[in-house]
């Protein structure tokens, strides 16, 4: 008798847990719209709205400390320029966002933005940054980008 009682539930436990599989797998698909952190969806779209919103908002955070993209170099020494002679261009921007809500390791003077900018502001924050890129290096990280997003979800 307990063995009819469970096979009547494994047809439903299988539907249940592909549903889950199947939304999983959604949630994590990368359409190349990203730019959207709580649904996982990387690489950041760099689009005409995330720039005009990202340019005051380094301005304001960043600028003090990186230097602004191809017009000054940082005036912190520590602190890596942005444009295409700095290294953000190799990472991904998965590990950038994180980096400017919690600090990168091993760095010594940024601050974390967490609770002081939304996920939104960073995102365009990153977006501003990327859009000073010369298209190859956009294109590079880009793609780096979708690798590592790709790598995640196989190891997960």
């Amino acid at each position: 008798m307990i063995e009819l009682q469970s096979m009547r539930w494994r047809p439903a436990v299988g539907v249940f847990i592909c549903a889950v599989s199947i939304l999983a797998i959604l949630s994590c698909s990368n359409d190349g719209s990203g730019g959207d952190a709580a649904t996982g969806r990387f690489p950041i779209a760099v689009t005409e709205a995330r720039v005009e919103a990202g340019a005051p908002l380094y301005a304001a955070n960043c600028a003090s400390c990186h230097g602004v993209p191809g017009v000054s170099r940082p005036p912190v020494p520590t602190a890596p320029p942005h444009d295409e002679a700095g290294h953000t261009w190799h990472h991904a921007d998965r590990l950038l966002f994180e980096w400017v809500l919690d600090r990168p390791p091993l760095a010594t003077t940024m601050p974390a933005f967490r609770g002081a900018l939304s996920d939104d502001e960073i995102l365009s924050i990153l977006a501003y940054i990327k859009s000073t890129w010369p298209g190859d290096i956009q294109q590079f990280q880009r793609e780096g980008s979708s690798q590592y997003e790709q790598q995640l979800r196989e190891n997960s």
